[in-house]
């Protein structure tokens, strides 16, 4: 008799350091990064609850909010591969999560601005972009989006959704959708080679007069270890 609130002590200990470590693991699991920046030109901003920061090879995490100035480009690659190419004035809060089984979901909620993004269409994976009370679900493709409302389609599928309404419109290679003024009713239509070229234009510069680094990302992987991956990013050439 006397052994059992031994016994009792050494079992609340043992449920004690598992539930430590289990918040532990949830810790690092919350600060996984879900995105870094690739290039920026000239530069760009980086705000979350700590700090501020403008430098290429910045860490993404869940809730961060990326903004460019009326000069400023960025590219934004999340940990999947898919590629964000940011307009300037632009303002996107990136949401998500990276699991352990390499899924992944990512919201970017577009407030200002626009972007352009080539997304790496996994089957466990899910994108969304949310902009002028609209829901765009993308289905794996090359598109744009801007905080009006418009979306475009260069190759691939979306579907956005109406908020206000409920009406869904699915989107293919060379279709566009724009959200009329009051935000109720959708219009879609087809655009040309030369239109579809202007509306990529101004993203191009991403692509030239940069100016390539190495960069070494230190990161903790879901056992908690240090990691280190290298990257090439660029940068406007001074």
């Amino acid at each position: 008799m006397r052994k059992t609130p031994l016994l009792l002590m050494k079992f609340a200990v043992a449920l004690l350091c598992i539930g430590m470590i289990y918040t532990e693991l949830e810790e690092i699991i919350d600060e996984r990064e879900i995105a870094l920046v690739r290039r920026q030109v000239p530069s760009v901003l980086v705000s979350n609850v700590q700090t501020d920061t403008a430098s290429v090879g910045t860490s993404l995490f869940s809730g961060d909010t990326l903004r460019t100035d009326q000069d400023g480009y960025a590219m934004v690659l999340f940990m999947d591969q898919s590629v964000t190419r940011v307009r300037p004035l632009s303002e996107l809060i990136i949401r998500g999560e990276v699991n352990q089984d390499r899924s992944s979901n990512t919201r970017i909620e577009l407030n200002r601005g626009g972007f352009f993004m080539n997304v790496n269409r996994q089957a466990n994976s899910e994108v969304e972009v949310g902009a002028f009370g609209t829901v765009a679900s993308v289905k794996g493709t090359r598109f744009g989006a801007l905080a009006e409302g418009f979306y475009w389609v260069q190759d691939g599928e979306i579907e956005v959704m109406l908020l206000e309404t409920g009406e869904v419109v699915s989107l293919t290679a060379k279709m566009f959708a724009r959200v009329s003024e009051d935000g109720t009713s959708l219009t879609t239509g087809t655009l040309d080679d030369e239109e579809l070229e202007e509306l990529g234009e101004e993203y191009s510069i991403l692509e030239s007069d940069l100016e390539q680094r190495n960069l070494r990302l230190r990161f903790r992987d879901s056992n908690g270890q240090i990691r280190e991956i290298e990257l090439d990013i660029f940068e406007q050439e001074n």
